[in-house]
């Protein structure tokens, strides 16, 4: 995976990701002209995401319901140290039909997402700064 982010004026910034437009910006109190979500809240949507995709595929591939299934995310920030997350709850809501006996495999499937699981033993981080051509 490798993906180029632009600037999109301010402190806004944009990608074309497989084809979809993503504009990230910040609300105005923070300096941006809240032209789209924050990056920190697109990374806290993508951890629910990937969670109730993964939810979701257990009961599905098992011809169980899956409407109604619904994933909360909430995350805190730390305030102190880097800028952070300090904690991240997810809470996935079953729909009515799946087993009792089925809620630690789709536990265990919801932990098998890659996002949660990059959250659970994060990758190892390199930053380089560069200087644009001209």
């Amino acid at each position: 995976m490798k993906f180029t982010i632009e600037s999109a004026g301010g402190v806004a910034s944009r990608l074309l990701l497989d084809g979809h437009p993503l504009l990230f910006d910040q609300p105005l109190a923070a300096g941006g002209a809240d032209l789209g979500p924050s990056p920190l809240d697109v990374m806290l949507a993508s951890i629910g995401a990937c969670a109730h995709y993964f939810a979701a595929g257990f009961p599905r591939a098992r011809k169980l319901p899956v409407e109604g299934l619904a994933v909360d995310i909430e995350g805190e920030k730390a305030t102190d140290g880097p800028r952070r997350l300090k904690r991240v709850s997810i809470n996935v809501r079953l729909p009515p039909g799946v087993p009792e006996e089925m809620r630690p495999r789709i536990e265990q499937a919801v932990r098998g997402c890659p996002v949660v699981g990059t959250l659970m033993a994060p990758p190892e981080v390199s930053l380089t700064l560069t200087a644009a051509s001209r």
